[in-house]
């Protein structure tokens, strides 16, 4: 009875045994699967063209469910730093004192620098470039990650452990994990890399198409400018000898005023059309920019004073020269401040201010080596330019006036004229508040 029961027993214990082992592998097949589910949805991402920020996000998620750690942080290599880019589980005071650090010789220095992840169980004990900066609360230990895209390192993903965790020692999953967020960052660098640079490609082609356009009104004018003006002459002539014969008495004499006002905005219409097109010779000279914004002023004092708007300058001392034709650049500033007169008919305030500032030129733009350049802003206060006109209000006969109120030139002519010479111009507007046009043209040296 004693040898059964005894029996009976041992078989229980290996049954119980089998059991265990069953369990064991269950959870092991169930881990892996977990595992493989979570590289096959960062494998998804990493061909998915989405931004960079985005497609971390989702890699971290999937990183931090698996590990069943609920806090890290992103970081992408800056040249000797680490810049953070998105965090999960930190408060945001802890990552902005973290948000910039430097690749030193502590466990982030040595991941990115031998390409291997570093496990550091007890953070408090080591020198780690985080807990440098600032303390996290309830964090024990760290894996440092460096995201790997064949032999380039392209960042750092940093684990906060909170207690001891036994994935850590599956070194490989974490290398394979690794490796994708890598390969994710620098598809994603250099799909963003395509996308700037297909917007640039698309800048210079919109610029093309523009100096086709000013070409071929700079050709139809030119040849219709001579032709216009004889008849324009003739007309204009036949209509002030009429007035001066009928007197001011004569009810006909107001047609013939409306006659001589139209010829003398169709010469004006003329001549800005040579204007943007370039057909006229100009004088280039060193100017003072000061100097010609101050005759500028007084040349357009008596309808300044009469609008009601307020002037103020904030001239820069001792500017360097500009090369440029100073009839031209007086156009500019006419043709900018015409239209902030425009845009207060209710009065406000225009701040005209110049400086010298230090800037790589840009050379799609401004294909000079300067690198010092006078800046002109000029600002108003007045009803502001509608987000969907901003792109357009440089574009040759676009305007936002009423019929017969403005020509729709002269900020196109403004451009041309800012660009013959290297420079820039740039705006910026608040619908209700105003707008600011910022002029960037190239200094003597």
């Amino acid at each position: 009875m004693a040898s059964k029961r005894s029996a009976k027993i041992s078989k229980g214990i290996a049954v119980s045994d089998k059991n265990s082992e069953k369990r064991k592998m269950l959870n092991a097949l169930a881990k892996k699967n977990r595992l493989l589910a979570a590289i096959n949805n960062i494998a998804i991402a990493i061909g998915r063209p989405l931004h960079l920020e985005e497609l971390l996000n989702t890699a971290q998620e999937e990183i931090l469910n698996l590990l069943n750690i609920k806090k890290s942080i992103v970081y992408l290599v800056n040249d000797n730093k680490l810049d953070a880019i998105t965090y999960r589980g930190l408060n945001e005071d802890f990552v902005r004192q973290v948000k910039t650090i430097d690749i030193g010789n502590g466990p982030a220095g040595k991941a990115i620098n031998t390409k291997k992840i570093i496990i550091v169980n007890d953070i408090s004990s080591s020198h780690c470039e985080i807990m440098n900066v600032s303390k996290i609360k309830g964090i024990k230990g760290c894996i440092f990650m460096p995201l790997k895209s064949k032999e380039r390192v392209m960042g750092l993903l940093i684990l906060c452990l909170e207690s001891p965790n036994p994935i850590i020692k599956e070194v490989n999953l974490l290398e394979s994990i690794s490796n994708h967020l890598g390969t994710l960052i620098e598809n994603a660098l250099l799909f963003k890399e395509k996308e700037q640079a297909y917007e640039e490609l698309k800048a210079i082609q919109d610029r093309l198409i523009q100096m086709e356009t000013l070409t071929a009104i700079g050709k139809l004018t030119a040849g219709l400018a001579h032709e216009i003006a004889t008849p324009l002459n003739i007309i204009s002539g036949r209509a002030e000898y009429l007035l001066s014969e009928l007197g001011e008495a004569d009810i006909r004499s107001e047609n013939l005023k409306v006659i001589i006002s139209q010829i003398e905005r169709i010469t004006e219409l003329v001549k800005r059309l040579l204007t943007l097109a370039g057909s006229e010779k100009t004088k280039i000279e060193n100017v003072n920019i000061n100097n010609v914004i101050s005759d500028m002023l007084a040349f357009m004092e008596r309808k300044i004073i009469n609008s009601g708007i307020n002037i103020e300058t904030f001239l820069g001392e001792n500017l360097p020269f500009i090369k440029i034709n100073q009839h031209r650049l007086q156009q500019v500033f006419i043709n900018i401040i015409s239209n902030s007169l425009d845009a207060m008919q209710k009065g406000g305030k225009i701040s005209l201010r110049t400086y010298l500032i230090m800037e790589e030129a840009k050379p799609e733009i401004m294909p000079s080596r300067h690198r010092s350049f006078i800046c002109t802003e000029i600002s108003d206060t007045g009803c502001g330019i509608e987000e969907k006109h901003i792109n357009k209000i440089f574009d040759p006969f676009f305007t936002t006036k009423k019929s017969g109120e403005g020509t729709g030139l002269g900020l196109a002519i403004t451009k041309s004229i800012i660009e013959e010479y290297g420079g820039d111009i740039e705006v910026k507007s608040s619908v209700g508040k105003g707008t600011t046009f910022i002029i960037r043209l190239p200094a003597e040296e």
